[in-house]
């Protein structure tokens, strides 16, 4: 993949066929939060693996985008988390994390045939194109994109395990993982009223690392769109395990187990309000280390936003991630794998101009333990949305 990238950058580069331009447009992100109660462990909720947090107090996203004519560019998703730090390195600070680069090649035979090519976003849902914080009527994230289940794509998981995840609320993998791209190709356009995406390459949509399973990531969308209503399928297959042969079972490769997602989402929307619904079942494979031989998940939310007034509005976002049973090894009883969660997120937002928008959330999240916990959040952030910064300077 990365000798295609390159390959194709250096022909783009050697052309003299086209002019370069650079554009580079960012969001600033200043949230005050206030976690209720506070000694819960907000990494379960919306923290990721890198300790970033779309509730942190001060991100920062920004987007090169090198452009050589209307068919090539080259554009790049960078971002700046106060709180963030590398992968398993919780004392050496990460200023910059790339979350997408790739080759842009687009407006092929009037749009219909579009691609990307390097680290992209997910291609699956309607949310990963509106998850940026001007686009985001709220601050959180549904939870199919963003909170960790307790099941690792790191080594295979028998009962015991998962039960001691579950109980101790360990994060194991997202069902898709937004806040993690995925290296592969991606082509995607409209023919009349159908819209389409289809993504091949390494890593999955719950776990981005695999990269020594031997697998790849087959996943896409299609849909029909009109003037008012949007309506799409989502599918995605792929080896969910990171590192090939670590505490597997006698016999089984690293690519066997297999996540699977089915997706169904559809949106509404005129000039004052907009509605969202998507809905998942992803299912793991655990063939010969549990006596299912999958676990499901469920995960559905619906948002809706409406305008008082043309720079003023109010939304909501209920969402719930629920999951199947597994076999107890003591007890011989069937027991959920995970504990149901239960979100709900509403506030309001004011854009005096263009570039600013102002938000008031709360986010409640109710965790079904055998004494249910409850996790709220109540924020307030600030998003100043700059385009071609480069202009200020």
């Amino acid at each position: 993949m990365k000798i295609l990238f390159y390959t194709l950058l250096s022909v783009l580069l050697a052309s003299n066929l086209f002019s370069q331009s650079f554009v580079l447009d960012a969001n600033v992100e200043l949230t005050a939060a206030k976690f209720l109660p506070d000694n819960i462990p907000q990494r379960r909720i919306n923290t990721n693996f890198r300790n970033d947090d779309p509730f942190n107090a001060v991100r920062i996203k920004l987007f090169p985008r090198l452009i050589f004519n209307e068919t090539f560019s080259i554009e790049g998703d960078f971002l700046f988390d106060n709180k963030m730090h590398k992968i398993n390195k919780p004392k050496e600070k990460e200023y910059l994390r790339a979350d997408g680069l790739f080759l842009s090649v687009r407006n092929l035979f009037d749009n219909k045939i579009n691609f990307w090519i390097g680290k992209v976003f997910s291609p699956v849902g309607q949310f990963t194109h509106r998850s940026y914080s001007h686009q985001n009527p709220l601050i959180g994230f549904p939870l199919a994109y963003h909170y960790k289940v307790p099941f690792s794509g790191y080594k295979a998981f028998d009962e015991t395990t998962s039960l001691f995840f579950r109980d101790n609320m360990l994060p194991g993998v997202t069902t898709i993982y937004e806040a993690c791209w995925m290296t592969g190709v991606t082509a995607f356009g409209i023919w009349n009223n159908v819209e389409y995406t289809a993504f091949a390459g390494k890593g999955g949509l719950s776990n981005p690392e695999p990269k020594e399973d031997g697998g790849l990531q087959y996943a896409g969308r299609i849909g029909y769109v009109s003037e008012n209503f949007r309506f799409g399928v989502s599918y995605g297959i792929a080896p969910y395990l990171e590192h090939r042969g670590e505490k597997l079972p006698l016999g089984m490769d690293a690519s066997e187990p297999k996540h699977k997602l089915l997706g169904l989402d559809a949106n509404l929307y005129n000039e004052t309000w907009k509605v969202f619904l998507e809905v998942f079942l992803n299912t793991f494979d655990t063939p010969q280390y549990q006596k299912e031989k999958s676990i499901q998940a469920y995960t559905w939310f619906i948002e809706g936003q409406y305008f008082l007034f043309d720079n003023f509005y109010t939304a909501f976002r209920f969402d719930q991630m629920l999951y199947s049973d597994i076999t107890n090894p003591v007890t011989k009883a069937k027991t959920p794998w995970g504990y149901d969660v239960t979100r709900i997120e509403a506030g309001v937002g004011y854009s005096p101009f263009r570039e600013l928008n102002i938000k008031a959330v709360l986010q409640n999240n109710s965790l079904a333990f055998p004494t249910t916990k409850r996790i709220t959040i109540l924020a307030l952030q600030t998003t100043f949305r700059f385009e071609n910064i480069q202009q200020y300077f």
